[in-house]
């Protein structure tokens, strides 16, 4: 028996997606150690390169342009189509949507960080996002790349062994997981405990919304709740 596994140690493992939903980072501050799986296969019109905000009262998509890549390309070998100014442009939408909002100077400390970022890969520039967005709400999760860990196995093989490798005695999985998690036979082969994330969204006040539009990106609700209750509201059981 591992000594090291002794003491409580939550971990959760996802790809890491662009400006992601409030659900993503409870699933951090919910966890000891998170992992980027920025190994796994790109997934064209996933989160990945996307998210939805709220724009003349409507849902608009945010898309990062990527260069084309054979099908198995990596979401850490997926290249960035930087040819046009995106990012300005990105910006731009986000503060025409957002500028009489509540908490528009903490939504701005974001913006301007995001406008410096220079990145020539996906993962690496979602990966800074969420650990800026992490650090502005008191998240104290430790971050883990997973292709640091050199593992060629597919699906719950893999998880398996990162769990391993960072000492988990539970692993604190999206519900989205379950299906696979199951048909793998996850709790058979090992004796780390498996939980399940069942993360609602919870209604927040949305400026000049009359319905609630539940699932956005994070940018929507530092916009209507600021840093400092967007990390109340995060860390909802």
């Amino acid at each position: 028996f591992n000594k090291k596994k002794t003491k409580k140690m939550k971990c959760a493992i996802m790809q890491p997606s662009y400006f992601p939903w409030s659900g993503y980072f409870n699933l951090i501050s919910k966890s000891n150690k998170f992992v980027f799986l920025n190994d796994a296969q790109y997934s064209k019109g996933s989160w990945h390169s996307r998210n939805v905000i709220i724009a003349n009262n409507k849902q608009h998509t945010l898309t990062v342009p990527t260069k084309k890549s054979s099908l198995s390309t990596t979401i850490m070998n997926k290249l960035i189509d930087n040819s046009t100014n995106w990012q300005k442009k990105h910006t731009k939408i986000i503060m025409q949507a957002y500028s009489n909002h509540p908490f528009i100077d903490d939504l701005l400390q974001l913006i301007e960080f995001f406008e410096k970022l220079k990145f020539q890969n996906l993962s690496e520039l979602n990966i800074e996002i969420i650990k800026f967005i992490s650090k502005k709400m008191n998240l104290k999760t430790k971050f883990f790349y997973s292709n640091n860990f050199d593992l060629t196995n597919k699906r719950t093989t893999k998880v398996l062994q990162i769990l391993n490798r960072i000492n988990a005695t539970v692993y604190l999985s999206p519900e989205g997981s379950k299906k696979y998690l199951k048909e793998d036979r996850f709790e058979e082969l090992t004796d780390i405990k498996l939980l399940f994330n069942d993360y609602q969204s919870i209604k927040y006040y949305q400026k000049n919304q009359k319905k609630f539009i539940e699932n956005l990106s994070i940018i929507d609700v530092i916009a209507n709740l600021g840093w400092i209750n967007t990390e109340t509201y995060v860390k909802q059981k």
